[in-house]
C-alpha cells in the first residue's frame, strides 16, 4: 500500500508544497526556486533526516535538512550552508553524517567562485550591424583564456544538532587547482569521518585523468590524504559503506585499458590499509570515454547490496544489482536509470527512474529482505520523478524524490510503503 505524506506538516510547509486535490499535483510555494536531490538518513537517535538543496534565480544554492521522529511529521528546516559554489550535482550529492557523540558533519563538493553567473549578468556577444554601415563597429576583445577549472570537498561541523555551523574547510590540505569530486563519505566505527574522492593527477596532459583518494579524520581534523588507486575511471561517483562487523566497504569503476568495470575494497582498520582491487562483476565493458554513472552500496546486518549501469554487450547492458560476492540478482531494462539502494538492518530497498514511451518518468522500487529480491513496483503518483534516495525505518520505506514541475524547476516529494 503506498500512502501520499503530501503536505507532512504545517512546520515543513515551507519545504513541499500544497496538494491539488483535483489532480494531486505539486505546487512549489516558492515557484521561482529548484529544489533538488532530496536524499533521506537516519542520526544517532534513530531518527529519519531529509536533507536537499534549494537554487534561487541568483544561482546561490542552499543546503538544508529536516528531522522527523516517525517520518511523516517534520520539523522546521535547517540551513547548513550555502553559496553559488556549493554543489547539486546528481554524481555529487552532498552528505550529511551523523556522529555517535552526536556532532553532525555535512561533506560537500564547492567550486570557488561559484557557477555561471545568471544569462542577464552575462557580457553581451558583439553583435555585427550590416545595415547600418555609417556607425562604427566595436572592437572585438580578444578570446579570454578558459580558466583552469578546479574544486574541492569541503565539510563543516555542527555540535548543537545543526543551529549552527563551523566553516567549511577542505578535506585535502593541497591547495593546487585541481578537480576534486565524485566523492562518498561515511562515519568509522571509532567514530571519525572517511571521505573518498576522485582527484586530477597533476600534471596530466590528458583531458580528464584522476586517481583515487581517501582522507580520514583523527579527532575531528582530516589527515594527509593517501592515494588508493592510480588508475580509475575519472568522472564516475564513488561508494562506501560500513558493515556489520566494523569493515569499510568502497565501490568505484575502475579503468584498466579502458575496460571500465566495478572494482570492490575494503578496510577492516578504519581505512588504514585495504584489501587488492577485485572486480565485483566481470561485465568487461569496454567504453573509450567515462559513463558518468557510478555505484551506490548498502549493507543489512547479513549482507551488501551494489547497484550500478553497465553498458556490456553481453546482452545484459542496464542497472544491475549484486551482493558483494558479486551474485547478479537483477538486470533493469534500458528504460531506466539512476539507480540508489539503502537498508537497515534486515531490509535493502532498491529505486530508480523509468522512462516511459512518452519519455516520462516515474520512480519505481524493489525491496530485498534476508536475501530475497521481491517484485519491482511503481511508487504511485511519481509522474515527472526523479533522482530517488529510500529509507527502511521502523518496518516501513521511505522514498523521497524530485519532480519536474510545467515551468521544468524541480519540487520534491516523499511518499511511504507500509
Amino acid at each position: 500500500m503506498l500512502k501520499l505524506l503530501i503536505p507532512i506538516s504545517l512546520m515543513f510547509v515551507s519545504l513541499f508544497w500544497k496538494t491539488n486535490p483535483a489532480d494531486n499535483a505539486p505546487i512549489p510555494l516558492d515557484p521561482t526556486k529548484s529544489y533538488t536531490l532530496p536524499t533521506l538518513a537516519k542520526n544517532n537517535k534513530g531518527e529519519v533526516v531529509l536533507y536537499w538543496t534549494e537554487k534561487d534565480p541568483q544561482n546561490t544554492v542552499s543546503l538544508y535538512f529536516s528531522t522527523s521522529k516517525d517520518g511523516k511529521t517534520f520539523g522546521e528546516k535547517k540551513l547548513v550552508f550555502a553559496d553559488a559554489g556549493l554543489g547539486n550535482g546528481r554524481l555529487m550529492r552532498p552528505k550529511l553524517l551523523f556522529k555517535k557523540n552526536g556532532d553532525i558533519v555535512a561533506v560537500f563538493s564547492y567550486r570557488a567562485g561559484g557557477a555561471t553567473p545568471p544569462r542577464e549578468q552575462r557580457p553581451a556577444a558583439a553583435s555585427h550591424d550590416h545595415g547600418n554601415h555609417g556607425a562604427q563597429a566595436a572592437p572585438q576583445q580578444a578570446p579570454q583564456a578558459r580558466p583552469k577549472r578546479s574544486s574541492e570537498i569541503r565539510f563543516s561541523v555542527s555540535k548543537d544538532g545543526g543551529s549552527s555551523w563551523t566553516s567549511p574547510t577542505s578535506v585535502d590540505a593541497d591547495t593546487s587547482k585541481l578537480i576534486r569530486g565524485f566523492f562518498d563519505a561515511v562515519v568509522l566505527p571509532n567514530d571519525e569521518i572517511a571521505v573518498a574522492y576522485l582527484k586530477d593527477v597533476k600534471g596530466s596532459t590528458k583531458h580528464e585523468e584522476r586517481d583515487l583518494r581517501l582522507a580520514v579524520s583523527k579527532n575531528g581534523v582530516f589527515q594527509a590524504e593517501r592515494l588508493i588507486d592510480p588508475v580509475v575511471c575519472d568522472c564516475c561517483n564513488i561508494s562506501m559503506v560500513v558493515d556489520e562487523s566494523g569493515a569499510l566497504h568502497m565501490v568505484y569503476r575502475d579503468n584498466n585499458n579502458d575496460v571500465r568495470d566495478m572494482a570492490h575494497i575494503v578496510s577492516k582498520d578504519n581505512g588504514m590499509t585495504f584489501s587488492a582491487p577485485k572486480i565485483l562483476y566481470n561485465d568487461k565493458w569496454e567504453i573509450k570515454g567515462c559513463p558518468h554513472s557510478g555505484a551506490t552500496s548498502a549493507a543489512t546486518k547479513t549482507e551488501q547490496y551494489i547497484t550500478w549501469f553497465s553498458g556490456t554487450r553481453n546482452g545484459q547492458s542496464g542497472i544491475r544489482l549484486t551482493n558483494s560476492s558479486g551474485n547478479l540478482l537483477r538486470v533493469l531494462d534500458a528504460s531506466a536509470k539512476n539507480a540508489s539502494i539503502a537498508a537497515d538492518a534486515k531490509t535493502a530497498v532498491w529505486v530508480w527512474e523509468q522512462t516511459s514511451e512518452a519519455g516520462t518518468t516515474s520512480v519505481f522500487y524493489s525491496k530485498v529482505i534476508n536475501g530475497k529480491l521481491f517484485d519491482i513496483q511503481s511508487v504511485k503518483n511519481s509522474i515527472n520523478g526523479q533522482n530517488a534516495s529510500s529509507l527502511a525505518h521502523n518496518g516501513e520505506v521511505f522514498i523521497a524524490y524530485e519532480v519536474v514541475t510545467a515551468d521544468k524547476k524541480t519540487a520534491l516529494a516523499l511518499q511511504t510503503v507500509d
